[in-house]
This record gives structure tokens, C-alpha cells and sequence, in this order.
């Protein structure tokens, strides 16, 4: 068995193998173990840096038991270390306060939860793929915001894409960029001797054969073994694990003969591939606040500087400084002196702690892209990808080529865990021991953690502008309420979660004879009758009805494409108002009432069955009406 590549999928393969008895050497390029991670002679890990993730995390249960230590230093697996404790500088050079820091948090959170509703919709609608920069680009135009609020949008969309997802958003796909993205329990760790400590655990005992670069695999037309061809000799076996990175996959530094299948190397040109650099700053002794351990950066241009620098001395107790810089900008920064280099992190570091911060010792830094055996940091989805490509990586060609690595993880990408359950999950299939992994099953999806977040910040904003007496009055409201069918929705709520969801709704009023919605309108979200009277017109299938306080419509419409029937207000009228995605969110937090929406839904089509017959049912599902479920 052959094992191309000794980062962690191909050293947590060949000692999965080895351990069931098979012999297995490792060909690596570089003259060292660990590919793309990295721990310099300083501690500083140049290339994995975090267990993202703590709780259920494998790379957690490895080191574990491996009595590696490691320590938690929070954070929600986007935000280094968490906003929460970050401290934010201004571009007045100070730390900014709560409430300034917070805006710009709301500020973003407007924007992504916007962005998020599109890209939903161009989902549902199967519309036409385009960069997420451009739906960024048309959110910010249409708010108007001034330079300042922009630049705090900005600075976030950095953190969560060229800081965390490490490329540009013009390079990225709106509908699929973190599509079915499953994160590990809340918080980040940090090991303390770095991440090399895995690496060199995981090759003990293993044959790696070190500085070996590897030119051409080739299979052949028939049955025999397998040659790869390196520039220190030919090996041969029966099968090969390739866990090369996509970046040298997209190079083509490595042929195989023949081809790679069409499938795979379209999927390979599809997929994005970003890079995340890091600048270390050296010093004697700390001269910063040495508690914290990430400071904001918002002094600067955000696109042209860092977000964040962290601080070793929390984490490691040495007197490093490190940044970030993700995609173009971090690739830009490879193409600078090391004058260039010194100056620009210099002046960072002046403006968070002031003029008078000593200049460092010395300064080191990466260059991902510029690596011949790397091209870049981890994969991303591109525009027209999706993560469906990084599953056709992953497949197998025939019963002797396979891969591994971060980038054919379709549950996960751009992690050690995601390369390290990669390379367990092909020591299975070529085997055949499914003992040796098991797919994560409970994991909360990115995008819906992130949801959950901000919706619960919306909420306290919003309690925090409504008076006691109006969240009363909506809470009584939701607590009355019920849909047309007699089933009150949201009686499993306690107090607390009555006030989240009331929180949320936005006031709209009408005027008699004015129309709510209209037939066949796109349905968008739910409304709530505070007061006042409804017509609503089920369009032939049921007599029109009129409906007052306390009924709830459209809460079932986010389940498909529905459309609206036509809902009139009879008198002068006031309603609550919640635009699905945010309701969605919400069922994602509070599930027990997500569970009485699909019985109700269940009850409802077992009642339409009985009464139009099975084959007009069936036909309907076609075009299902919302008349017919909900109004």
C-alpha cells in the first residue's frame, strides 16, 4: 500500500492500515511530516493553528489520548476566540466600547441575515449561481450606509470569509458556500506544543519516505499494480491513497495516466482553494494587555489589513504576536519585501498599543500559494460549485486509486478533523473495517449555528426598543393565537421563548379594503392579526372566511414554493409580521414547535385526502396551492 502525501489524512490512514496489518509506505514531497501543518522552532503554528470545535471533535478525542495537551480559548468556530472577548480598536486608535462594538455586529448581522434569505431563495428556486460578492455588493448599495458602517460590515465579512473561509467573496458561490457545513460544540482550543506534536504521534512507527516528490500515477488499462513515479524512483503497489491538496491536484504537477474520470476533474476545476497567511511579530517580553488574547482591528482600511492579531502569550506564554491575512490579501502580502513586511505589521501594532511599542525582534511569515506542494491553505466552494463536487473527490477511481485529504470531507472542509476523518474514512474502504470511522451524525450545520446566533441577537435588540407593555401585549397575542385550523402553534413556548418570538415580529397596519397579500403572491413570511379583521379567499376551495385577533397565517409556507392566497382587511388592522427566514431560524432553536407545524400538516393532509380523494392529492403535489395548507 502506498500513501501519497504524510500531512494528517495520509499519516492517520497508513496508521489506521498498519495497525490492521498492512504494510504501507508514505511518499512525501517535503523534507518534513504534517503538510500543512506546521510548527516552527518558535511554537508558532504557521499552518493549523485551532481545534474548531472543542466538544465531540475527533482531533480533541486524538490528543486526548494521546495525553497532548491542549487548552479551550472559546470562540463560536468562526470568530477567533469569540467577539465576545475581542477587543476592538477603532480608527480613532482606541478600544472601542460595548455598545460601538455591538452596532457594528448588528450592522453585519443585518446584512448576512439578508444575504442568507437570497441565497435561500436562489436555492429553492434552482435560480443561476453568481459570486457572493455581487449579492453583497447589491445589499450594501440599497441601505445607503455610510462609509463608516460599511467598513464595519466589511470588517466582519472578513473575519467569517477571507479570515475563516480564507478567499474573497467574489470567488465564492452565494447558494452553496457553506452549504451543509457541520461544525463540532461551540469554542476553539489551542495545543501547546502545536499542532506538530499530532503529526509526529500519529507517524511513530510508520515508513515515510521523505523528500520524494511524486510526478506521475500511473494505473494502466488492467489489473495489475500501480506506479507512481517520483523524482527519487518508481514504487509500486496495489493500491494507492492519494491525499495530495486540491491546490497541486489543480496545478497538475501531478499527471496520472490516464486521466483522472471527467467527473472528478471538473469537480477539481469547480472547487475554490484559498489561502490564510500569517505574519509572527517576535519580542522579548510582552508589552501588551496580557490576559487578552485577540485584538480587533478596525483602525485601517479592513480589506488592506488584518482583522485580528493574537496574542501567544495567553495562549503559548511566549511574546508573539500573530495576523491573519486571508486570500488576496494574503497572497498579495507573499509578493512583499520582508522591509514590506516588517513596516506594514509594525504599523499595526502601533496603532492597537501606540507609538511607542518597541519594533519586533524579528518578523516571520507564510507563503501557502507560493508552496509548490500546497498552492494555497484549504478548500472552498467556488462559484457553480457545490459540495457535491467535493464528494465526487473523494470517490475512488476503480479498486486501487483513492483520495483523502480536507477537500474530499463533504461534511466538513478546510479542518485538521475534516483531513483527519478523511484519511480514517479510506483506511475503511480499503479495508473494508467500517470499524475504523463513523460519519458524523449530531453535528449542527454552520450556516444554521450562525442563524441561531444572530436571530437571539436581533431578539435582545429588538426587546430592548419595545416597551414592557407592547412585548405584553404580544406575548398574550402569540400565546392566544391559532392557525385556521384550530391548532395553536406555539403552546409548547414558555414565557421566554414567547417573548424571543414576539420580539421579532415587525408592525404593519392597513386600512379597509386594502389588500395584505394577493393570490398566487410569492409566500414570505408570517403574520400575526393584533387587531382588526381579515378576509381571506381560499379561491373556490373553501367559503372566504373573515379572521381576527389572534390568527396566524403563512407559518407553514416556508416548508416549499407556496403561494399566497388573497387576504383582505376588512377593518382597520394591525399585524405582526416575521419574514420566514427568521421564523425558520427560530424552529431551528425551538423545535418542539416545529414538530407540532409537521403533525398539524400531516393532520391537515390526511383530512384533504379524505375529502378530494387520493388521485386529486396526488396530482396537487405537483403544484401544491397554499390555500390548501394554510389559508
Amino acid at each position: 500500500m502506498l500513501v501519497i502525501g504524510a500531512g494528517i489524512a495520509g499519516l492517520a490512514a497508513a496508521q489506521a492500515l498498519r495497525g490492521l496489518g498492512h504494510p504501507v509506505t508514505i511518499l512525501e514531497a517535503r523534507d518534513r511530516i504534517g503538510g500543512r501543518i506546521w510548527t516552527d522552532e518558535d511554537g508558532v503554528d504557521l499552518g493549523a493553528h485551532w481545534i474548531h470545535g472543542t466538544d465531540g471533535n475527533p482531533i480533541t478525542e486524538l490528543v486526548e489520548r494521546l495525553e497532548i495537551p491542549y487548552s479551550y480559548v472559546g470562540g463560536d468556530s468562526s470568530y477567533t476566540g469569540g467577539f465576545d472577548n475581542l477587543d476592538l480598536f477603532g480608527p480613532d486608535r482606541r478600544m472601542t466600547n460595548q455598545a460601538t462594538k455591538n452596532r457594528t455586529l448588528e450592522l453585519a448581522d443585518a446584512v448576512l441575515h439578508e444575504l442568507e434569505q437570497r441565497a435561500e431563495l436562489a436555492r429553492k428556486r434552482e435560480l443561476p449561481d453568481v459570486a457572493l460578492a455581487e449579492a453583497i455588493h447589491e445589499i450594501l448599495a440599497s441601505r445607503g450606509y455610510s462609509q463608516e458602517d460599511q467598513e464595519a460590515v466589511r470588517y466582519h465579512l472578513n473575519v467569517i470569509l477571507r479570515d475563516d473561509v480564507a478567499e474573497d467573496a467574489d470567488k465564492l458561490s452565494l447558494k452553496f458556500w457553506e452549504d451543509g457545513y457541520l461544525v463540532y460544540g461551540y469554542g476553539d482550543s489551542i495545543l501547546h506544543r502545536g499542532y506538530r506534536c499530532v503529526v509526529d504521534a500519529l507517524a511513530d512507527g510508520l515508513d515515510v519516505k521523505l523528500g520524494h516528490v511524486v510526478q506521475r500515477v500511473e494505473t494502466g488499462e488492467g489489473a495489475g499494480p500501480v506506479r507512481v513515479v517520483t523524482d527519487k524512483g518508481d514504487f509500486e503497489a496495489d493500491k494507492v491513497l492519494v491525499t495530495l491538496p486540491l491546490g497541486v491536484l489543480k496545478g497538475g504537477a501531478v499527471t496520472f495516466d490516464p486521466p483522472l474520470p471527467e467527473d472528478k476533474r471538473s469537480a477539481i476545476a469547480r472547487l475554490g482553494f484559498g489561502t490564510l497567511n500569517k505574519i509572527a511579530l517576535h519580542y522579548d517580553e510582552p508589552f501588551w494587555p496580557q490576559e487578552q488574547y485577540v485584538f480587533g482591528y478596525l483602525c485601517r482600511d479592513t480589506d488592506r489589513h488584518p482583522t485580528v492579531v493574537i496574542s501567544m502569550w495567553k495562549s503559548h506564554g511566549k511574546a508573539i504576536l500573530v495576523m491573519l491575512l486571508g486570500a488576496t490579501l494574503g497572497r498579495a502580502m507573499e509578493g512583499w519585501s520582508d522591509e514590506e513586511v516588517h513596516r506594514y505589521a509594525t504599523t499595526v501594532v502601533r496603532d492597537l498599543f501606540g507609538a511607542d511599542a518597541p519594533a519586533p525582534d524579528r518578523v516571520s511569515r507564510t507563503a501557502w500559494t507560493a508552496d509548490p506542494f500546497a498552492r494555497g491553505s484549504y478548500t472552498c466552494i467556488g462559484v457553480n460549485a457545490t459540495p457535491r463536487d467535493i464528494g465526487m473527490l473523494a470517490e475512488p477511481v476503480g479498486e486501487r486509486l483513492y483520495f483523502a485529504g480536507e477537500g474530499t470531507n463533504t461534511y466538513h472542509w478546510g479542518c485538521v478533523h475534516s483531513a483527519y476523518e478523511s484519511g480514517l474514512r479510506e483506511a475503511a474502504r480499503i479495508s473494508g473495517d467500517t470499524t475504523l470511522y463513523t460519519p458524523p451524525s449530531a453535528e449542527t450545520s454552520r450556516r444554521q449555528r450562525r442563524d441561531i446566533d444572530r436571530m437571539k441577537r436581533f431578539a435582545r435588540l429588538r426587546m430592548s426598543h419595545i416597551s414592557e407593555t407592547d412585548l405584553k401585549e404580544r406575548v398574550e397575542c402569540l400565546r392566544e393565537s391559532v392557525d385556521p385550523y384550530g391548532v395553536r402553534m406555539f403552546a409548547p413556548l414558555v414565557d421566554n421563548e414567547l417573548e424571543t418570538l414576539a420580539s421579532m415580529f415587525d408592525e404593519l397596519t392597513y386600512v379597509p379594503g386594502e389588500s395584505i397579500c394577493r393570490e398566487d403572491d410569492v409566500a414570505n413570511g408570517v403574520y400575526l392579526i393584533a387587531s382588526g379583521q381579515v378576509e381571506v379567499d381560499f379561491g373556490g376551495i373553501y367559503e372566504r372566511v373573515v379572521m381576527g385577533r389572534g390568527t396566524i397565517l403563512g407559518t407553514h409556507d416556508l416548508f416549499f414554493n407556496a403561494r399566497t392566497t388573497t387576504a383582505t382587511a376588512v377593518s382597520d388592522v394591525e399585524l405582526y409580521y416575521l419574514d420566514h427566514y427568521r421564523y425558520k431560524t427560530f424552529l431551528y432553536a425551538f423545535p418542539d414547535v416545529m414538530m407540532l407545524m409537521m403533525a398539524d400538516l400531516v393532520t391537515r393532509w390526511e383530512q384533504l385526502e379524505s375529502v378530494l380523494g387520493p388521485t386529486a392529492v396526488s396530482g396537487a403535489q405537483r403544484g401544491f396551492p397554499d390555500s390548501l395548507i394554510e389559508h
